[in-house]
Protein backbone atom coordinates (compact mmCIF):
# COMPACT_ATOMS: atom_id res chain seq x y z
CA UNK A 1 0.00 0.00 0.00
CA UNK A 2 1.15 3.51 -0.64
CA UNK A 3 1.99 6.15 1.71
CA UNK A 4 -0.85 8.19 0.17
CA UNK A 5 -3.47 5.09 0.99
CA UNK A 6 -2.42 4.66 4.31
CA UNK A 7 -2.89 8.48 4.48
CA UNK A 8 -6.17 7.87 3.53
CA UNK A 9 -6.94 4.76 5.32
CA UNK A 10 -5.90 6.55 9.13
CA UNK A 11 -8.07 9.23 7.97
CA UNK A 12 -11.00 7.61 7.00
CA UNK A 13 -10.45 5.44 10.82
CA UNK A 14 -10.14 8.47 12.73
CA UNK A 15 -13.26 10.21 10.98
CA UNK A 16 -15.06 7.19 12.18
CA UNK A 17 -13.79 7.27 15.49
CA UNK A 18 -14.61 10.26 15.60
CA UNK A 19 -18.12 9.80 14.41
CA UNK A 20 -18.49 7.06 16.93
CA UNK A 21 -17.49 9.22 19.67
CA UNK A 22 -20.26 12.25 18.73
CA UNK A 23 -22.26 9.88 18.62
CA UNK A 24 -21.85 8.12 21.66
CA UNK A 25 -21.61 11.57 23.41
CA UNK A 26 -24.33 13.37 22.08
CA UNK A 27 -27.10 10.44 22.44
CA UNK A 28 -29.39 11.23 25.72
CA UNK A 29 -29.25 8.28 28.29
CA UNK A 30 -32.68 8.70 28.76
CA UNK A 31 -35.25 9.77 26.76
CA UNK A 32 -37.08 13.13 27.98
CA UNK A 33 -39.96 12.28 30.16
CA UNK A 34 -43.55 13.12 28.58
CA UNK A 35 -45.81 15.93 29.54
CA UNK A 36 -48.14 14.64 31.56
CA UNK A 37 -51.73 15.27 30.62
CA UNK A 38 -54.92 15.21 32.87
CA UNK A 39 -57.66 15.54 30.88
CA UNK A 40 -60.25 17.97 32.90
CA UNK A 41 -62.31 17.12 35.38
CA UNK A 42 -65.43 19.24 34.95
CA UNK A 43 -66.98 19.71 31.85
CA UNK A 44 -69.49 23.11 30.81
CA UNK A 45 -72.51 23.20 29.16
CA UNK A 46 -75.01 26.35 28.80
CA UNK A 47 -78.66 25.52 28.68
CA UNK A 48 -79.49 21.75 29.42
CA UNK A 49 -82.53 19.91 30.55
CA UNK A 50 -81.71 16.84 33.03
CA UNK A 51 -84.94 14.85 33.47
CA UNK A 52 -85.48 11.98 36.51
CA UNK A 53 -87.86 9.19 35.47
CA UNK A 54 -89.31 6.47 37.47
CA UNK A 55 -91.11 3.73 36.37
CA UNK A 56 -91.15 5.14 32.46
CA UNK A 57 -93.02 8.54 34.25
CA UNK A 58 -91.39 12.08 34.34
CA UNK A 59 -90.96 12.66 38.06
CA UNK A 60 -89.20 16.34 37.69
CA UNK A 61 -86.98 18.45 34.97
CA UNK A 62 -84.67 20.89 36.07
CA UNK A 63 -83.41 23.37 32.60
CA UNK A 64 -81.02 25.61 33.66
CA UNK A 65 -78.48 28.55 31.95
CA UNK A 66 -75.26 27.02 32.71
CA UNK A 67 -74.02 23.35 33.85
CA UNK A 68 -71.40 21.94 35.34
CA UNK A 69 -70.72 18.28 35.57
CA UNK A 70 -67.29 16.60 37.12
CA UNK A 71 -66.69 13.90 35.24
CA UNK A 72 -65.77 11.71 38.10
CA UNK A 73 -68.84 11.89 40.56
CA UNK A 74 -71.23 13.09 37.71
CA UNK A 75 -72.15 15.51 40.05
CA UNK A 76 -73.60 18.47 38.39
CA UNK A 77 -73.83 22.52 39.37
CA UNK A 78 -76.42 24.62 38.08
CA UNK A 79 -77.04 27.61 37.86
CA UNK A 80 -80.04 29.55 36.57
CA UNK A 81 -82.63 26.83 37.17
CA UNK A 82 -86.27 26.72 36.46
CA UNK A 83 -87.83 23.21 36.82
CA UNK A 84 -90.78 21.18 37.43
CA UNK A 85 -92.12 18.81 39.60
CA UNK A 86 -94.66 16.85 38.59
CA UNK A 87 -97.84 14.86 40.51
CA UNK A 88 -99.12 12.31 37.87
CA UNK A 89 -101.89 11.36 40.13
CA UNK A 90 -103.67 14.73 40.28
CA UNK A 91 -102.33 16.04 37.11
CA UNK A 92 -100.59 19.21 38.70
CA UNK A 93 -96.74 20.30 38.61
CA UNK A 94 -94.93 22.51 40.63
CA UNK A 95 -92.82 24.89 39.03
CA UNK A 96 -89.30 25.56 40.72
CA UNK A 97 -86.90 28.88 39.90
CA UNK A 98 -84.03 29.52 41.86
CA UNK A 99 -80.41 30.84 41.34
CA UNK A 100 -78.29 27.77 41.47
CA UNK A 101 -77.91 24.36 42.90
CA UNK A 102 -76.45 20.95 42.33
CA UNK A 103 -77.72 17.50 41.25
CA UNK A 104 -76.04 14.83 43.01
CA UNK A 105 -76.14 11.39 40.74
CA UNK A 106 -74.55 8.83 43.61
CA UNK A 107 -78.63 9.29 45.20
CA UNK A 108 -80.25 11.58 42.47
CA UNK A 109 -81.06 14.30 45.58
CA UNK A 110 -81.06 18.12 44.48
CA UNK A 111 -79.91 20.82 47.03
CA UNK A 112 -81.13 24.48 45.29
CA UNK A 113 -80.63 27.80 46.87
CA UNK A 114 -81.35 31.66 45.96
CA UNK A 115 -84.51 33.44 45.99
CA UNK A 116 -86.11 29.85 45.57
CA UNK A 117 -89.42 29.98 44.32
CA UNK A 118 -91.70 27.05 43.91
CA UNK A 119 -95.77 27.45 42.25
CA UNK A 120 -98.21 24.80 41.52
CA UNK A 121 -100.95 24.52 38.88
CA UNK A 122 -103.29 25.58 41.82
CA UNK A 123 -101.61 28.86 42.84
CA UNK A 124 -99.98 27.73 45.95
CA UNK A 125 -96.94 29.54 45.99
CA UNK A 126 -93.30 28.41 48.61
CA UNK A 127 -90.11 30.81 49.05
CA UNK A 128 -87.37 30.35 51.03
CA UNK A 129 -83.25 30.42 51.03
CA UNK A 130 -82.79 26.89 50.53
CA UNK A 131 -84.70 23.86 49.49
CA UNK A 132 -83.80 19.92 49.02
CA UNK A 133 -85.39 17.15 47.34
CA UNK A 134 -84.36 13.69 49.18
CA UNK A 135 -84.72 11.82 46.08
CA UNK A 136 -85.26 8.39 47.98
CA UNK A 137 -87.85 9.30 50.31
CA UNK A 138 -89.43 11.59 47.90
CA UNK A 139 -89.38 14.34 50.51
CA UNK A 140 -88.75 18.06 49.99
CA UNK A 141 -87.08 20.29 52.89
CA UNK A 142 -86.99 24.01 52.75
CA UNK A 143 -85.15 26.28 54.54
CA UNK A 144 -84.62 29.90 55.82
CA UNK A 145 -87.36 32.47 55.55
CA UNK A 146 -89.79 29.89 54.69
CA UNK A 147 -93.49 31.61 53.26
CA UNK A 148 -95.76 29.52 51.77
CA UNK A 149 -99.24 31.01 50.51
CA UNK A 150 -102.15 29.66 48.99
CA UNK A 151 -105.82 32.04 48.40
CA UNK A 152 -106.32 33.92 52.12
CA UNK A 153 -103.35 31.44 53.43
CA UNK A 154 -99.90 32.47 54.99
CA UNK A 155 -97.44 30.26 56.71
CA UNK A 156 -94.41 31.06 57.83
CA UNK A 157 -91.39 29.18 59.26
CA UNK A 158 -87.82 28.46 59.64
CA UNK A 159 -87.93 25.10 57.94
CA UNK A 160 -90.70 23.85 56.17
CA UNK A 161 -90.92 19.71 54.56
CA UNK A 162 -93.09 17.71 52.61
CA UNK A 163 -93.04 13.86 51.83
CA UNK A 164 -96.23 13.22 50.26
CA UNK A 165 -95.33 14.73 46.62
CA UNK A 166 -96.59 18.50 47.71
CA UNK A 167 -99.67 17.60 48.97
CA UNK A 168 -98.96 18.65 52.12
CA UNK A 169 -96.89 20.70 54.12
CA UNK A 170 -95.38 20.57 57.69
CA UNK A 171 -93.32 23.84 59.48
CA UNK A 172 -90.65 23.55 62.05
CA UNK A 173 -88.99 26.35 63.79
CA UNK A 174 -91.02 29.77 64.31
CA UNK A 175 -93.85 28.60 62.50
CA UNK A 176 -97.33 30.94 62.57
CA UNK A 177 -100.02 29.84 60.11
CA UNK A 178 -102.73 33.12 59.18
CA UNK A 179 -106.30 32.82 57.33
CA UNK A 180 -107.90 35.00 56.08
CA UNK A 181 -105.18 37.70 54.65
CA UNK A 182 -106.08 39.30 51.81
CA UNK A 183 -103.17 40.53 50.85
CA UNK A 184 -99.26 40.36 52.07
CA UNK A 185 -99.38 44.36 53.53
CA UNK A 186 -101.95 42.80 56.13
CA UNK A 187 -99.71 40.30 57.38
CA UNK A 188 -99.16 41.66 61.17
CA UNK A 189 -95.20 41.69 62.63
CA UNK A 190 -94.16 38.34 64.42
CA UNK A 191 -94.29 40.42 67.08
CA UNK A 192 -98.14 42.05 67.39
CA UNK A 193 -98.80 37.99 67.63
Amino acid sequence: MSTRGKILTAAAIIFFVCVVVWVVRTTPTEPPPLEKFDPPTVMEYEGNTITEEKDGVIIWELTCEKMRIDTITQNMELDGITGKFFQHDQDKSWELKAKRGVYYKSDGNIFVEGDVEVTNSDGAKLTCDKLEWLNAEEKVIANGNVKISKDDLRAFGDTAYSNDNFKHFGLIGNARVLKGVKDDADIPPREDL
